[in-house]
């Protein structure tokens, strides 16, 4: 079944109308469908929201009784803070984010594995003596944010390369993969630049060729879930369950029918897939792979816990603020595939 046809719009609205009917076909009993407002560690729409526009263009959400609403914040940290806050009742944000906040006494519960690998990178320019994170002893790695969610993974690779930050390797803030990331390599003021995945393909399009120099082990760091508070978990797990469901659905209609969806982001979500930027289709077939599971995933969404496990042990090396985390959390306690197992259960979707 395609998802967008060349005369899509009509089709989408169509859906969304037919969510609507299928909920009640009235402004009342619409006003009855479920308000679930969630967050995104994402500082505008990007096509690595795409389940959840799907899911919203299509009505899969309304079917299930539902009306989402996305919010974006200022990063994983802030996302995360939303959420302990009660701000929202559900965020996708990182994994060092959530394992922070629950070691900060914030009783969150993961409930599905979003993205599957991580979605930073350390890159140097192509041509760069810099081999590996062990070689930047004495030079300066730029970054979007000093509270940027890729921060974590860089302090992880500095202390894995036997390096200290601030003694070895400073740390400093040099743009998203805009033009100040270029004048800050052109001027070397910086010598190697981490950040998230999509910002990195813009460098070689202004003129970088790059490399990456992430170490294997912290290339291997689970991406993001989707968090809930565990008061919400407890109180009303099916609710949980609709709404993976619909997620669910979202990604695999996605994932499906890749033209389709890229077309649909390229028009409606033009923010979302970078609008007509020659680095649009690389950056959705890069969100693709976030959504590819490994094989030895039977049901999308489902946690590898020996992956948070790598990335919880590395966040409680170093001293001071290279230490992400002071101590281990419950693993067991916080990732639960509950959820998603229930929303798979007699889920009749064609499957990426």
């Amino acid at each position: 079944m395609t998802f967008l046809s060349p005369g899509f719009s009509g089709l989408i609205r169509a859906a969304v109308l037919g969510g609507a009917c299928a909920a009640g076909g009235s402004a009342a009993l619409a006003d009855d469908l479920i308000k679930f407002d969630g967050v995104t560690a994402q500082g505008g729409p990007t096509a690595q929201m795409f389940p959840i526009f799907v899911a919203q263009e299509m009505g899969y959400y309304t079917d299930e009784g539902l009306d989402v609403t996305l919010n974006y914040s200022k990063g994983s940290s802030d996302a995360a803070r939303q959420l302990a806050a009660g701000n929202v009742e559900w965020g996708i944000f990182s994994a060092a984010a959530t394992m922070q906040a629950v070691q900060r006494g914030f009783p969150l519960k993961a409930i599905m594995q979003v993205y599957y690998p991580d979605t930073f990178d350390i890159v140097v320019p192509v041509d760069s003596p810099v081999q590996t994170v062990a070689d930047m002893k004495g030079k300066t790695i730029g970054v979007s944010d000093l509270a940027g969610g890729e921060v974590p993974m860089v302090r992880a690779s500095i202390v894995d390369s036997g390096l200290a930050e601030g003694a070895d390797v400073k740390l400093v803030i040099a743009g998203e993969g805009d033009p100040t990331t270029i004048r800050s390599f052109e001027q070397d003021r910086i010598q190697a630049y981490a950040g998230a995945k999509r910002d990195l393909l813009l460098i070689p399009a202004q003129g970088i060729e790059t490399r990456s120099i992430t170490p294997e082990a912290i290339a291997s760091f689970p991406g993001d879930a989707l968090s809930v508070r565990a008061e919400t978990y407890e109180s009303d797990p099916e609710l949980l369950v609709k709404f993976t469901r619909a997620t669910l659905k979202g990604w695999a209609r996605g994932m499906t029918d890749p033209d389709g969806t890229f077309a649909l982001l390229k028009t409606k979500y033009a923010a979302a897939s970078l609008g007509d930027n020659p680095v649009a289709e690389p950056f959705w077939a890069l969100v693709q792979t976030y959504y590819t599971a490994p094989d030895s995933v039977e049901n999308h969404g489902t946690f590898l816990p020996a992956g948070w496990e790598t990335y919880m042990s590395y966040l409680q090396l170093g001293e001071g603020e290279q230490k992400a985390l002071a101590g281990p959390v419950d693993l067991g306690a916080m990732l639960v595939d509950d959820i998603v197992l229930e929303a798979w259960d007699g889920l009749d979707i064609e499957k990426p």
